[in-house]
């Protein structure tokens, strides 16, 4: 059984802004990647030192391309032009890596693994570089994500469907205007609600390297951080979506009373993470007596969806 979201392609987005003195250290440690099947976009924002020079110097390697921004569009503005540019389909994975940061040698391969075992959020532990800590940890399953500290650690990798179930409002500040500072967690708080706890996985090594330094947004704009930090998490939750499901089936003349047992049934015939719907097809004058049991999860990962014959 291969599932519908089995990757084939891992795609490094590589913000940047004025990170002349870090972009050469970052794409080495991408080029020395024990997965060598990427590729990589670096996205430089409107720079105004030498760091789309520095980074087109790496374009002779054909996995890696520089795009510059002809003005400033700030953190959360410049990585969607790169994210929407790609034409993402849903089973591509996504790496962000921050340029000023840099990958341990089998970060891509870690994410990559997990990607393939049928999870669709994937995040590591990191080093903070400097200080040494690290702020990576398992999800509390029984907690909503948005009531959680922060623990996706920098590096964060998620399947193209994700993105694209992302409502433009999610990525704007009280303004109106795009995030120019907390931009991680516009990303990652809803792509982990849609994706739900069993479809997230957490690789408790270092392979991240988060470098601080004197331009970083917790410094510069930390006020503007710290309050769009409280945006973020005070927006409604998400539920967990519906599109899109690693396997498909279709069903017919189930019993309401048995509906436990035939989730538990098809939970055991498929591998987890992986996610199952089952279009129940029902004939026509069915629909009151079954809408209440449609739409609903009967397993973990597994949902029932109503379907009218000849519909």
């Amino acid at each position: 059984m291969r599932s519908a979201l089995h990757p084939e392609r891992i795609v490094v987005v590589i913000p940047c802004r004025n990170c002349g003195p870090y972009i050469e250290e970052c794409l080495e440690s991408l080029r020395a990647q024990t997965f060598a099947g990427w590729s990589a976009l670096v996205a430089d924002d409107a720079s105004d030192d030498d760091t789309a020079r520095r980074a087109r110097a790496f374009e002779s390697d054909a996995r890696i391309r520089v795009r510059t921004a002809p003005e400033r569009r700030w953190l959360m503005g410049n990585t969607l032009d790169a994210l929407r540019g790609l034409d993402l389909r849903p089973s591509d994975v996504v790496v962000i890596l921050d340029g000023d940061d840099l990958l341990r040698p089998a970060c891509l391969e870690r994410l990559w693994a997990e990607h393939c075992r049928g999870f669709d959020f994937v995040y590591t532990n990191e080093d903070v570089l400097g200080p040494g800590h690290s702020l990576g940890r398992p999800l509390l399953r029984d907690v909503p994500v948005r009531e959680q500290l922060w623990c996706f650690s920098h590096a964060r990798s998620f399947k193209g469907y994700l993105f694209s179930l992302l409502d433009d409002a999610a990525f704007r500040d009280a303004s109106g205007g795009y995030y120019r500072a907390a931009g991680d967690l516009s990303l990652c708080l809803p792509m982990a609600e849609l994706a739900g706890p069993d479809k997230i996985s957490f690789v408790d090594e270092r392979l991240y390297g988060y470098r601080v330094h004197e331009q970083c947004n917790f410094k510069v704009l930390r006020t503007e951080q710290l309050e769009n930090n409280w945006r973020i998490r005070t927006r409604p939750t998400l539920r967990r979506q519906t599109r899109f499901f690693d396997f498909s089936e279709d069903v017919r003349d189930l019993e309401k009373p048995r509906l436990y047992e035939y989730g538990r049934a098809f939970r055991e015939r498929y591998p987890r993470p992986a996610s199952v719907l089952l279009r129940h097809h029902i004939r026509p004058g069915e629909e009151d007596s079954w809408r209440a049991y449609h739409n609903l999860w009967i397993d973990e990962g597994v949902f029932l969806a109503g379907v009218v014959a000849g519909a």
